[in-house]
C-alpha cells in the first residue's frame, strides 16, 4: 500500500520565494480536491475491541473477524443484502457493529449495521419561520428512497431486523450496550441524531414478522425511537460546510459513543463532548491559546478508560485534557509549522499516543510540493528525555487522511486498518511500528551479579566464604561497572559516594549493596533494606540523589529479595521481588527497574516521602530524625526538577499515579505549597495539580482533598495548612471555570465532620462564588421573559437543560396529536457576557453539590402502588426515607451541620435555596395550610370569636326555618360539631406525628431548638386543654385558653418565617432575646435583692393604701415596676425608704436600664446585618427536610450545573464584602503558614534553591542548541538536522562514548510550558551573555590603554 503520486503537485510556472514559503506554512493538507477516492472497502469494530466487520461496497460482501484472530473470518449472507442496487459514485456507506451479548437461550449474537445515503449529504434549512416548530419527517427527507436505507443484521440469524429507520440513510454507530438486555444505535443524517432501541429478546419475534408493523406504530405509544435536534454550535458549523465535507466531518465527530461539537468564539477554543447513550452535555473543554487554530481537519481521541481527552484544531500542537471535569492537563507543539496533524490515538493501556503527521516542504529542485507522512510515539508518562520518538512512514502504513474513518480503527488501543484489497492489518504489531515502540535498551552489558540462587547473604556466608580482604567486612558489598567485587582498601573507602544510606537503621551492619555503573565511580547504586538509591557526585555540591525508591512494608517477612541484577554503561537493570505471605518463600510481586530510562523518578520519590514521613515519625533519636530529613530533602530535590521543568509531565504524572496524594500523607507541606503557588515567568499560574474524584482505572477514589482533611493532626490552623493551600488553590482557580470545585463539594462535609469549620466560612467568602459568568445562547423565550419578570430579584435561579433537546418526528399519528413539542431551553456556554438579558447570568462553582450518592435513587421510590401510597400519604405523616448523614447530598450535609446564619450570605447558596425552594415551597404551604385548618377548628370549638357562635347561629337559623326543615338542619348541626371535633383531632394527630417523626429523625441533641419548641407546644397545648373543655366539661379554663391561643398565635407568625420581611423581623426579634436573655437574669437578681429589702422594711408598716410590699412577691414585682416610673405606696417622710428607692433607681433606671437598651441596640445592629439572609438559612432548613422524605411522584432535578440570574449591584456589593472579609481573615492566616514554616525548616525562595536549578553547562548548550535547532528546520532545504547539531558534547566525562543525541522533546515535539519556560531563560542568558562581553570588552581596552600609558612613560624617561 502506497501514498498515491498526487501528494507530489507539479507546478506549471516558476513560483518566487514568497510564494514558496506561504506553501510550506499554509498548505491545506485536505486531498479531497486531488485523488479520486476509492471508498470500497470500509471496517468498523466494536465498543469493546473484540468484533471486527468489514464490508465491501462492490460486492456487499460481509466479513466477521475475532479481534483475537484476525485471519478467521465468517461471511454475513444476509437474504436481500447483496440485492442492494443503488450506484456506487452517489452515494456514500456506513458501517457498525455491536458488542457480542448472550440470548436468553444462551446463544451468542452480534447486530451490525450497514447504512448508505446520498453522496452529496449537505444541510438544507427546513424550519418554519416561526421559531420552536418542528417539521415533520417526511418533509424534511427530501431524498430519492433507493439513495438512502438502513440494514440492521443479526450475526447469529443471518436475517434483517426490520425497524422504523429501514428507509433512512445517515451515519450509524451502535452504542456501548455492556451488561444492558438491549442495544442502542444511532444514525446521523442532516435532519438531526436518531437513537433507536433494540431489545434483545424480541430479535427473533422482529425477524419472524418479516415486516414493519405500521398499523401497530400508528397507535403505538412506546416505540424504541427518539429524535434528537443537533446542539446548536454544532449545527452551526454543519451549515458552513460542502457536501463533500459533510460526511467525514460528523464522522470524526463521532469518539466512543460521544459527539464532540467545536466553537471558536472570542480567542476562546470551545469543545462541548455529549453522551450520546445518556443524551447529556458530559464535559466542555476550553483553551485560551495563540496556538489552537488551524488549516486542517480538526482529530479528537478518548483514552479506552475515558480519562483523558486529546484534541488538536488542524494545528501543529495536541492538548490533553481530564474527562472528568474538562480541565487541561498538557500541550505538545511542533516546533515546525508546516506539519499538519493528521490522526492521533491512545495506545498501549492509554501509556502512549500515537501521532501521525505529514511534513509539507516545497522541493526548489523538482519544483513540487513534497508530503512526508511521519509516525511520532508519544510516551505519556516516560520522564526521561527521550519520550518523543518518530519515524517516516516510507512503508505506507497509514491510509490517507480523508481514508481515516473509513478504513482505520482503534479497538481497546489496537490500530487495526483494511487494505484496498480488503486485507486486515493490525498496525501495533507491524515490524516498523513494533521497533518503534519498543524501548530495550542495548546499554546493559549482559553482566549477572546476582541470580535467583544467591540472593540472600547470611551469617555463614559473610563469615565463611567472603574472603577477609572483602570490603567492609561482608555487610557491604561494592561492585565496579564490571561486575567485579571491590576489595578494601583507603581508596574505595574514599570512593564511597554514600555510605549510611538508611540512617533509621540502629544497626549499621545492615546488609546492603553498591554499584558503580560508570568507571570514574561517579554514580553509586545502593540496594539497602527497604530502599534503591541512585547518587551522584557533582562539583557545585558534594553529592545529590538522583533516584530513589523505598518499599513502604517495613517487615521483616516483607522485605525484598534480588532476583537480578546487570549493569551497563550510567544504568543498571534490577528485578526485585515482593514477598507476598507471612514468609519470604512466598513469591509475590516482580518490580523492574532500569535505571535511567524505564523508571519514574518523581513519581517514586513522592512515594519514598510517605515512608520516610513515617520512619521519621515513629524514631525518637534527635541525630537520626535529622538524618532523615537530610535524606527527605534530597529526595524533595528530584520532585522539585520534575515540577520545575516539566509542568505538562508533573500533571500526566499527578493523574496516573496520584502522587499528590502521597506528597499529603507525607506530610510536605512546602513542597506542596510550591506546587500549587508555582508561576511562569508572566506571573500566571502554572496550574500543576488536577483535582480528581476517580483513579486512572476511573474508579471513584479518596480525593486529595478528602485525604488532607483526614490527615490533620489537630483542629489548630498550623495542623492543617495543607487543607487551605488546597482549598485556597481551587477556589481561586475556580474563577475562570467551576471545574476545579468538583473535590471542594466533595470535602465541605468532611470540614463540618473534622471540626474545620472557619475553612467553610473562609472558603464561602471567595470571589468565585460571585463571579463566574456565562453566556447562555439559544434559550427559550418563556426563561428569557421569567428572568425580565424576576428582574427585580437579587438573585433568581434559572433551570438550564444542556442535555440533547429532543423532537417529534414521524412514525406515529397519535404522538404527533397528543403531544406537542416544546422548545427545550439549550445553553452553549462561554466566557463572555450575556446581552440578551437584563441581568447577568452566573454559574454556581458547585458543581454535583445537590447530587445525592449513587444508587439512593432506588431506595427513595419505594415499592408501593401509586393509589395506596396516595391514601397513605393522606392520612400518616411523611417519613424520612434517608435517613443516614452519608447517604445526603452534600448540600444537605451542609445544611445539617451549619449553625449560623453567616454562610448562607452568598450569592451561589442563594442560587441554590432558590432552585430547590420551588419544589420544597408546596410541603410549606401544605404544611401551613393544615396548621391554620387547626387552629381555626380550635377557636371555633372553644367559641374564641365572638359572632360565630354555632348555637346562636343555629338558633337563628331554627326560628327563621320551616317546622318541617328544622330535623334536618338539627342533623347537619350535629354532623357540623362532631366533624369540628374529628377533623381537630385528625389534623392534631397529624401535626403531632410529624414531629415525632422529626425528632425521630433528628435527634433530641437537634431537635430541641426555639421554633421546634413551639412547633411542638403549639400543637400539644390545645389538645390537651380542648380535651378537659370537652370531655370534662370543665368549663372554668378561660386563662389556659388563652395561653393556648397566645401560643398558637406566637406559631403563626413563626410560621411566616419563610418569607423575606417578616423571616428577616423574626430573625431580629429572637437574637435580640438571645442576647438579653442573660442580663434581664443579671437585672432580676438586682431587682430580688431591692424587692427583698423593701418587703424586710416595709412589711409591719400599715398604711391607708395597700401596702405592696408585706408579701415578698408582690414586693419584687413592685421594685420591677420602678424601671416603668410606677412607685407605689413609697411614703416620702420616710427617710429610710428615700435612700433605698435613690440606690434602686440609680441602679435599675439609670444603670442597667440603659445598658439593656445599649445591648438591644448592639443586638439589634447585629442581627439586621444577618436578617437579611436569615431567611435563606430558614428555607435551607425546610428543603433539607422536604429533600429526605418520602415523596408521591419523583419531581426532583439535581443537575450537576445551577445558573442564575443576579443583579449587578448586589453582585458588587457582596464581591466588597467578601474581600474585606477576606482581608480580616489574612493577618491570622500569615501567622499561621509562617509557624509552620519554621517548624518545619523548608526553604521559602524557590529561585534560591541550588538543587532546583541545578543547570550546569551542559543544560545551557542544550538551550541554545535548541535555538539553533528551531532556525535550522526552517532554513535547511532538505529539513533533516546536521550532525552538528544533533548531537552535543554534553561534559568532559562523557568524550570515551562520545557524542549523545539530543532528544526529540526538547527541541522538535516540546511541553508548551517547557518551551516557554526555556524561551524566557535563554533570552535571560543571552542578555546576561551580552552584557558579559560588553565588559569583558570594555576591561581589554582599560588594559590596552594603561598598557600603552606605562610605555609611553617609560619613553620619556
Amino acid at each position: 500500500m502506497t501514498f498515491p503520486q498526487i501528494y507530489k503537485k507539479s507546478t506549471s510556472y516558476s513560483l518566487n520565494d514568497e510564494e514558496k514559503a506561504e506553501i510550506d506554512s499554509i498548505y491545506s493538507f485536505d486531498s479531497k480536491h486531488l485523488t479520486s477516492r476509492d471508498e470500497r472497502q470500509y471496517i468498523a469494530t466494536s465498543s469493546d475491541g473484540t468484533q471486527v466487520i468489514t464490508l465491501n461496497t462492490e460486492t456487499l460482501q460481509l466479513k466477521l473477524y475475532k479481534f483475537d484472530d484476525l485471519t478467521q473470518s465468517s461471511k454475513i449472507n444476509c437474504a436481500g443484502f447483496k440485492n442492494i442496487d443503488v450506484p456506487l459514485e452517489k452515494v456514500k456507506w456506513s458501517l457498525s457493529i455491536s458488542n457480542e451479548f448472550t440470548l436468553a437461550d444462551g446463544s451468542i449474537d452480534v447486530l451490525i449495521a450497514i447504512s448508505h445515503f446520498k453522496s452529496d449529504m449537505k444541510y438544507e434549512d427546513h424550519s418554519d419561520k416561526e421559531i420552536g416548530v418542528n417539521i415533520d419527517n417526511e418533509n424534511v427527507i427530501n431524498t430519492e428512497t433507493n439513495l438512502e436505507s438502513t440494514w440492521i443484521i443479526s450475526a447469529a440469524q443471518q436475517s434483517r431486523i426490520f425497524s422504523s429507520i429501514n428507509n433512512i440513510g445517515g451515519i450509524v454507530k451502535f452504542l456501548d450496550n455492556k451488561d444492558d438486555d438491549s442495544t442502542e444505535i444511532i444514525l446521523i443524517n442532516m435532519n438531526g441524531i436518531i437513537k433507536y432501541l433494540i431489545k434483545h429478546e424480541k430479535i427473533r419475534e422482529i425477524i419472524n414478522k418479516k415486516q414493519n408493523n405500521d398499523w401497530f406504530n400508528f397507535f403505538r405509544s412506546n416505540e424504541p425511537i427518539e429524535y434528537f435536534n443537533f446542539p446548536t454550535r454544532f449545527l452551526n458549523k454543519l451549515k458552513k460546510l460542502s457536501a463533500n465535507e459533510t460526511w467525514s466531518f460528523i464522522q470524526r465527530s463521532l469518539i466512543k459513543g460521544r459527539l464532540v461539537v467545536e466553537d471558536y468564539k472570542d480567542k476562546v477554543q470551545a469543545v462541548e463532548i455529549y453522551n450520546l447513550k445518556m443524551n447529556f452535555l458530559e464535559s466542555t473543554f476550553q483553551k485560551l491559546d495563540k496556538y489552537v487554530l488551524g488549516n486542517g481537519p480538526s482529530c479528537f481521541s478518548i483514552s479506552n478508560n475515558e480519562t483523558l481527552f486529546a484534541y488538536c484544531h488542524g494545528a501543529n500542537c495536541i492538548t490533553i485534557y481530564l474527562m472528568e471535569n474538562g480541565l487541561k492537563v498538557a500541550t505538545r507543539k511542533f516546533k515546525e509549522k508546516n506539519i499538519q496533524i493528521l490522526f492521533f490515538d491512545f495506545i498501549q493501556d492509554d501509556n502512549k499516543l500515537l501521532i501521525v503527521i505529514e511534513k509539507v516542504r516545497y522541493n526548489n529542485k523538482t519544483e513540487e510540493i513534497d508530503v512526508t507522512p511521519i509516525i511520532v510515539i508519544w510516551d505519556l508518562f516516560d520522564c526521561s528525555d527521550n519520550c518523543i520518538k518518530r519515524m517516516n512512514d516510507n512503508s505506507s502504513l497509514f491510509p490517507i487522511e480523508y481514508k481515516y474513518s473509513q478504513r482505520l480503527v482503534n479497538s481497546s488501543g489496537n490500530l487495526i486498518i483494511i487494505t484496498e484489497n480488503g486485507s486486515i492489518i493490525s498496525l501495533l504489531k507491524e515490524p516498523e511500528i513494533v521497533k518503534l515502540l519498543s524501548s530495550e535498551s542495548n546499554n546493559m552489558r549482559n553482566i549477572i551479579i546476582y541470580d535467583r540462587s544467591h540472593y540472600l547473604i547470611d551469617e555463614s556466608f559473610i563469615l565463611n566464604v567472603l574472603p577477609s580482604s572483602s570490603f567492609l567486612t561482608g555487610y557491604h558489598l561494592v561492585y565496579n561497572s564490571f561486575g567485579e567485587r571491590l576489595c578494601f582498601n583507603s581508596e574505595n573507602d574514599k570512593r564511597i559516594i554514600v555510605k549510611n544510606p538508611e540512617p533509621w537503621l540502629y544497626n549499621k551492619g545492615y546488609k546492603r549493596i553498591s554499584v558503580y555503573p560508570d568507571d570514574n565511580k561517579s554514580i553509586q547504586l545502593i540496594i539497602g533494606v527497604s530502599t534503591i538509591q541512585v547518587w551522584r557526585k557533582k562539583k557545585s555540591i558534594s553529592k545529590v540523589l538522583e533516584y530513589i525508591w523505598a518499599n513502604k512494608h517495613i517487615e521483616k517477612h516483607k522485605q525484598f529479595q534480588i532476583q537480578r541484577l546487570k549493569i551497563g554503561y550510567n544504568g543498571f537493570y534490577l528485578k526485585l521481588n515482593l514477598p507476598s505471605g507471612n514468609s519470604p518463600s512466598q513469591l509475590g510481586n516482580e518490580i523492574e527497574f532500569e535505571w535511567p530510562e524505564k523508571v519514574n523518578p518523581p513519581v517514586d520519590a513522592c512515594q519514598t516521602l510517605e515512608f520516610l514521613e513515617k520512619i521519621r515519625s515513629e524514631s525518637t533519636d534527635l541525630k537520626k530524625q535529622l538524618q532523615i530529613e537530610n535524606l527527605i530533602q534530597q529526595t524533595e530535590s528530584i520532585i522539585k526538577k520534575c515540577f520545575f521543568k516539566k509542568c505538562g509531565l508533573w500533571r500526566l504524572l499527578d493523574i496516573r499515579f496520584d502522587i499528590m496524594a502521597s506528597l499529603i500523607r507525607g506530610n510536605r507541606v512546602s513542597i506542596i505549597r510550591k506546587i500549587l503557588s508555582s508561576k511562569d515567568n508572566d506571573k500566571k499560574s502554572k496550574y500543576l495539580h488536577i483535582p480528581r474524584c476517580y483513579s486512572w482505572n476511573k474508579q471513584i477514589k479518596e480525593t486529595d482533598l478528602e485525604i488532607a482533611i483526614k490527615y490533620t493532626n489537630g483542629n489548630h490552623r498550623k495542623d492543617t495548612i495543607i487543607t487551605k493551600y488546597l482549598l485556597d488553590y481551587y477556589s481561586d482557580n475556580a474563577v475562570k471555570t467551576p471545574n476545579w470545585m468538583f473535590t471542594v463539594v466533595k470535602g465541605i462535609p468532611l470540614l463540618y465532620e473534622y471540626r474545620l469549620v472557619f475553612y467553610v466560612k473562609e472558603l464561602f467568602q471567595k470571589p468565585c462564588f460571585g463571579s463566574n459568568e456565562v453566556c447562555l445562547e439559544h434559550f427559550s423565550n418563556k426563561v428569557i421573559k421569567d428572568i425580565i419578570k424576576k428582574n427585580n430579584k437579587n438573585i433568581h435561579a434559572i433551570k438550564v437543560d444542556t442535555s440533547l433537546s429532543k423532537r417529534e418526528n414521524g412514525g406515529n399519528f397519535l404522538r404527533k396529536l397528543l403531544f406537542q413539542s416544546k422548545q427545550r431551553m439549550f445553553s452553549n456556554i462561554t466566557r463572555t457576557k450575556s446581552v440578551s438579558t437584563p441581568n447577568q447570568i452566573y454559574m454556581v462553582p458547585l458543581p454535583d453539590f445537590t447530587l445525592y450518592p449513587e444508587g439512593i435513587d432506588d431506595k427513595r421510590k419505594g415499592c408501593w402502588m401509586i393509589f395506596l401510597k396516595f391514601l397513605k400519604l393522606l392520612f400518616w405523616p411523611r417519613g424520612h426515607v434517608i435517613k443516614k448523614e452519608e447517604k445526603m447530598s452534600p448540600f444537605l450535609r451542609m445544611i445539617l451541620n451549619e449553625n449560623s446564619a453567616e454562610i448562607y450570605d452568598n450569592p451561589s447558596i442563594a442560587a441554590i435555596i432558590d432552585f430547590k425552594w420551588n419544589l420544597a415551597r408546596g410541603y410549606y404551604f401544605r404544611q401551613i395550610l393544615l396548621y391554620l385548618i387547626f387552629a381555626v377548628n380550635f377557636a371555633l370549638i372553644v367559641r374564641a370569636i365572638d359572632g360565630v357562635d354555632s348555637s346562636s347561629i343555629l338558633f337563628s337559623i331554627m326560628k327563621s326555618a320551616n317546622y318541617e326543615n328544622r330535623g334536618l338542619i338539627l342533623v347537619f348541626y350535629q354532623i357540623y360539631r362532631i366533624g369540628k371535633i374529628i377533623s381537630f383531632y385528625l389534623i392534631g394527630g397529624y401535626l403531632l406525628n410529624t414531629e415525632r417523626i422529626q425528632l425521630k429523625y433528628v435527634g433530641w441533641k437537634r431537635y430541641f431548638n426555639f421554633y421546634n419548641f413551639f412547633d411542638l407546644f403549639s400543637v400539644i397545648l390545645p389538645l390537651i386543654f380542648l380535651s378537659i373543655y370537652v370531655y370534662l366539661y370543665y368549663q372554668n379554663l378561660i386563662i389556659f385558653i388563652s395561653l393556648t391561643i397566645l401560643v398558637i398565635s406566637f406559631e403563626l407568625v413563626l410560621l411566616l418565617r419563610y418569607f423575606e420581611k417578616t423571616g428577616a423581623y423574626i430573625y431580629i426579634i429572637t437574637n435580640i432575646v438571645k442576647q438579653i436573655i442573660p442580663f434581664l437574669l443579671f437585672i432580676l437578681l438586682f431587682t430580688f435583692g431591692i424587692g427583698f429589702s423593701m418587703h424586710v422594711l416595709l412589711r409591719n408598716v400599715k398604711s391607708e393604701q395597700d401596702n405592696y410590699y408585706t408579701n415578698l412577691l408582690k414586693s419584687i414585682e413592685a421594685v420591677y415596676f420602678w424601671t416603668n416610673g410606677r412607685w407605689d405606696n413609697l411614703d416620702p417622710n420616710n427617710w429610710s425608704i428615700d435612700v433605698f428607692t435613690l440606690i434602686g433607681s440609680i441602679l435599675l433606671v439609670i444603670i442597667l436600664q440603659n445598658m439593656l437598651i445599649a445591648i438591644m441596640t448592639s443586638a439589634f445592629d447585629d442581627a439586621k446585618e444577618v436578617s437579611r439572609h436569615a431567611v435563606l438559612k430558614f428555607r435551607a432548613e425546610m428543603i433539607a427536610d422536604y429533600e429526605t422524605i418520602e415523596k408521591l411522584f419523583d419531581k426532583e432535578e439535581n443537575p450537576r450545573y445551577i445558573y442564575f440570574s443576579a443583579r449587578s449591584d448586589y453582585i458588587e456589593r457582596w464581591l466588597k464584602k467578601s474581600e474585606k472579609a477576606r482581608e480580616d481573615h489574612k493577618n491570622f492566616s500569615i501567622e499561621g503558614d509562617n509557624g509552620n514554616l519554621c517548624y518545619y525548616g523548608d526553604d521559602v525562595n524557590d529561585g534560591n534553591n541550588s538543587d532546583d536549578n541545578d543547570n550546569d553547562s551542559g543544560d545551557d548548550r542544550k538551550l541554545i542548541n535548541s535555538l539553533l535547532q528551531d532556525l535550522s528546520s526552517i532554513t535547511s532545504q532538505s529539513g533533516e538536522l546536521s550532525s552538528s547539531y544533533w548531537f552535543i558534547d554534553e561534559d568532559s566525562n562523557t568524550s570515551q562514548h562520545g557524542e549523545r543525541e539530543i532528544p526529540l522533546s526538547s527541541y522538535w515535539f516540546v511541553d508548551e510550558d517547557e518551551d516557554k519556560s526555556q524561551t524566557s531563560l535563554l533570552t535571560s542568558k543571552i542578555q546576561s551573555n551580552n552584557n558579559q562581553i560588553l565588559q569583558d570588552k570594555i576591561d581589554h581596552l582599560i588594559h590596552l590603554l594603561r598598557k600603552h600609558q606605562n610605555i609611553v612613560r617609560l619613553g620619556d624617561y
